[in-house]
């Protein structure tokens, strides 16, 4: 392992970490009731919220298989596919929020840490994973679906996204 490959892991891994403790203080600052009140999202309660920023970590997981395999073809072939999800994004919306409602009820506040440890401790095993060689390979993204989304986004980019879509969504929790 070279300097910049352990410099990458480390980078991801202190932000998961840091993002682990936050995600754990937040749940213990938000009691059943907080839970259910409503969030600064316009329609959303704080625990669809809470779960929307879980499903962010567990994204990676799910992108992560297709990441690497459009990162061995050539960088332009996954364009295509991206304008074609970007075709969907009302769909995509429209999934996005009813998915978000229905695990603001399944993963209750109770289940929710735990849920989101298996995720956490996952996507650090993944980490792992990684060859040196692969950090820097990726393909495009829906841009349309996230404004968190870059264009093209590497498997290090991947890595640091459900971090930044926690940190944007932290700030719609109604305290």
């Amino acid at each position: 392992m070279n300097t910049k490959d352990r410099t990458i892991r480390e980078e991801i891994r202190k932000e998961l970490d840091t993002a682990h403790a936050e995600f754990h203080k937040l749940l213990a600052a938000l009691s059943e009731e907080d839970f259910q009140r409503p969030s600064l999202n316009s329609g959303w309660t704080n625990g669809e919220i809470v779960a929307h920023m879980m499903f962010g970590f567990m994204v990676v997981n799910m992108l992560l298989p297709l990441a690497r395999l459009w990162g061995r073809l050539p960088k332009g072939s996954s364009k295509w596919f991206a304008a074609l999800l970007n075709l969907f994004t009302g769909p995509f919306n429209w999934v996005n929020a009813l998915g978000a409602r229905g695990q603001g009820k399944f993963f209750t506040h109770k289940r929710i840490g735990t849920i989101y440890d298996r995720v956490y401790f996952s996507l650090l095993g993944k980490i792992n994973s990684i060859k040196e060689e692969e950090w820097g390979r990726g393909m495009y993204y829906p841009t349309n679906w996230d404004s968190n989304f870059s264009e093209f986004m590497t498997l290090e980019k991947l890595f640091h996204y459900p971090v930044i879509h926690f940190n944007f969504h932290l700030e719609q929790i109604a305290r």
